[in-house]
């Protein structure tokens, strides 16, 4: 009995047993089945090889990474996927697992089957028995292309860099770190050892120096961003121009992490910005120093620029920002023949201005415009070259004058003499007339001839007034024929002043004389010059209606010429008589009252002495006369 006891005692203990076994056969072939399926999706590729690189086992992640089946992958060597170029490194590496005393490792690049490539890190180690080789490959492509791309990005920058002379740096506040590109450091002539903020400092330029700290403390505590030009100088002496942006990283407190900046080597563009200002002021210079006005005009025809010389042929038209209605065309928007805006449309024009200038005076100007072509061709500009001609005009005047007076003077001697005989019969006649009216009394009884007196009066008053403009006419045209002498202007003035004076009309008009004593001799005919004189009094006499003045001087300029002066208070002229007062028989007096020929024949006889006369006039606020004449001994002219 005790026996069976034992015996069923002992079968429980084995069934108990093999129960354990079975569960813990289970277990292990769950763990086993774990294990595998591990194996098989872990994100690695599991490779087994044997000593001559053939795949002996692989897991599912590395049939996929290799885009290959099992039955591709197993008994075939693995060097058959390397890359033809990498073979002899995966050769060298795969030698060395069974030679080495340890893992080893290597990057390759892999061929998939569809001949992409495939970038993976191998890690290998030989087995106990030294028969195999557990490989492990990792997938690093997409690691190898950031690889590349942060490569090229860097080797990009460094070129970018390099072209442009800028340089980056960083800087980290907490711990005064410096971080430096390498076209920074050649800006700076520092090396990489020398990457230290009082290396950096000590570079600056010393006028320099303490702006630029300044600048950098308020970014370091305050986080502000700047821009900053400033100089830097090296041992030997030499100095480059750096243009400086910083930016601050700030976290969400607004502690300032780290001062981010760009420095660039900006000397060549600073010796051109003085090269390019020299070369300004030197086309500023030659602007201004050009006696013409010149003004350019932009493509909405409104002054741009201007030089020197034109404010004072126009001194309200032609400053920035006036448009050329301002001058052209005051009173329409837009002119088709408005020398600037046919500039703006590409045509060269040449033109004539009259316009009013200073106190009323005429102002002849040649306007030349020309176009300024824009960069593409559009939005063109007009260049304008204004000259003043008004002196060459008023000389081009004077010779028409000059020559009008002496055709006239031919032809007045001429018709003088052909009128001058019909008149004195005609004076004659009537005087005859006239005398037997008185020596017969018994004719004016006849009514038929109670006229006749009258008529006869009136018939010898108006040809001895015809004989007396003939008589001026003949003076205009004839020549002196005494012999030149030395006249006192001075005296002259006096004589005919006296004269003057004792005029019923003139009692009220105040004359002012400043005659310069010592004054020398004019060369010339005293006749005549004491004729001009009295034209010219008596005509600024007659100028003032009532009450004025009349200021009579005389001066001796160094350039040897005696001057004559004569202004009067009177009515004064416009520009339009101005420009005809030279002319014979033109006169603004009342019929009656002058015939034209007086200050064409003091015209002609100031010209005769080789002098000149200029007017000066306002109107209602008189007029000046001033005669210039060489002195004696100073090219006198002789009859």
């Amino acid at each position: 009995m005790k026996t069976l006891r034992d015996f069923k005692t002992h079968q429980d203990e084995l069934e108990m047993k093999i129960e354990e076994l079975r569960n813990s056969r289970e277990e292990l072939e769950a763990s086993r089945n774990k294990l595998a399926l591990l194996y098989d999706f872990a994100p690695v590729g599991y490779f087994t090889l044997d000593r001559h690189g053939a795949v002996k086992t692989v897991n599912l992640t590395g049939m996929r990474m290799l885009g290959r089946e099992s039955t591709e992958l197993v008994s075939r060597e693995f060097r058959e996927f390397v890359a033809e170029e990498e073979r002899f490194v995966f050769k060298t590496f795969f030698h060395g697992i069974f030679n080495g005393n340890g893992k080893e490792t290597c990057r390759l690049r892999l061929l998939m089957s569809n001949h992409q490539p495939l970038y993976v890190r191998i890690e290998a180690m030989a087995t106990e028995s030294g028969e195999e080789c557990l490989v492990v490959l990792v997938d690093i492509t997409e690691r190898r292309r950031g690889e590349q791309a942060l490569l090229e990005s860097e080797y990009n920058l460094t070129k970018a860099q390099a072209m442009t002379h800028v340089g980056s740096w960083s800087y980290d506040p907490a711990t005064g770190e410096v971080k430096a590109s390498d076209e920074l450091l050649k800006i700076m002539r520092l090396t990489r050892k020398e990457v230290t903020p009082d290396a950096f400092a000590g570079v600056i330029h010393p006028e320099d120096h303490d702006t630029v700290m300044e600048h950098l403390r308020v970014g370091r505590e305050e986080g502000r961003s700047y821009e900053i030009e400033h100089r830097l100088r090296f041992d030997d002496g030499g100095t480059r121009w750096v243009y400086t942006i910083v930016e601050a990283s700030v976290n969400s407190s607004g502690k300032v992490l780290k001062l981010y900046g760009t420095t660039q080597d900006i000397t060549l563009r600073k010796k051109g910005e003085v090269e390019l200002r020299n070369k300004t002021n030197e086309l500023q210079a030659i602007f201004d120093s050009i006696s013409d006005g010149i003004v350019v005009y932009d493509h909405d025809g409104l002054v741009q620029h201007h030089n020197l010389i034109t404010p004072q042929l126009f001194p309200r038209k032609l400053l920035p920002g006036k448009s050329c209605r301002e001058l052209f065309h005051p009173d329409i928007p837009r002119h088709r023949e408005c020398p600037v805006e046919l500039a703006i449309h590409g045509r060269r024009v040449e033109r004539s201005l009259v316009a009013e200038g200073e106190g009323g005076k005429s102002q002849y100007v040649d306007v030349t415009a020309t176009p300024i072509s824009g960069e593409l061709g559009e939005n063109n500009r007009a260049l304008l070259f204004f000259r003043d001609i008004s002196e060459k005009r008023l000389q081009e005047m004077r010779l028409i004058q000059t020559e009008k007076m002496s055709s006239i003077g031919v032809l007045a001697t001429g018709i003088a003499h052909e009128i001058n005989n019909p008149l004195t019969s005609v004076a004659g006649y009537a005087e005859a007339l006239q005398r037997r009216f008185r020596d017969q009394p018994e004719l004016k009884e006849d009514p038929r001839l109670d006229v006749f007196p009258h008529y006869l009066e009136v018939i010898i008053r108006e040809s001895y007034r015809c004989k007396g403009i003939i008589d001026h006419l003949l003076n205009f045209g004839r020549k002196s024929d005494g012999m030149n002498v030395k006249v006192e202007i001075n005296e002259s003035l006096g004589e005919i002043l006296e004269l003057i004076r004792n005029q019923p009309g003139y009692k009220r008009i105040k004359v002012v004389t400043g005659l310069q004593r010592d004054l020398p001799p004019v060369l010339g005919d005293p006749s005549g010059l004491r004729q001009l004189c009295m034209n010219l009094l008596i005509n600024a006499h007659q100028a003032i209606k009532g009450a004025g003045t009349v200021e009579v001087t005389t001066a001796y300029t160094a350039g040897g010429m005696v001057t004559i002066t004569i202004r009067d208070t009177g009515c004064g002229m416009k520009q339009g008589i101005m420009d005809r007062i030279w002319e014979p028989l033109f006169t603004t007096k009342e019929v009656g009252k002058g015939v034209g020929l007086g200050l064409a024949l003091t015209y002609n006889i100031i010209k005769r002495h080789g002098g000149d006369i200029r007017v000066e006039s306002r109107v209602n606020e008189g007029s000046l006369f001033t005669v210039t004449l060489p002195a004696s001994g100073e090219g006198g002219v002789r009859f």
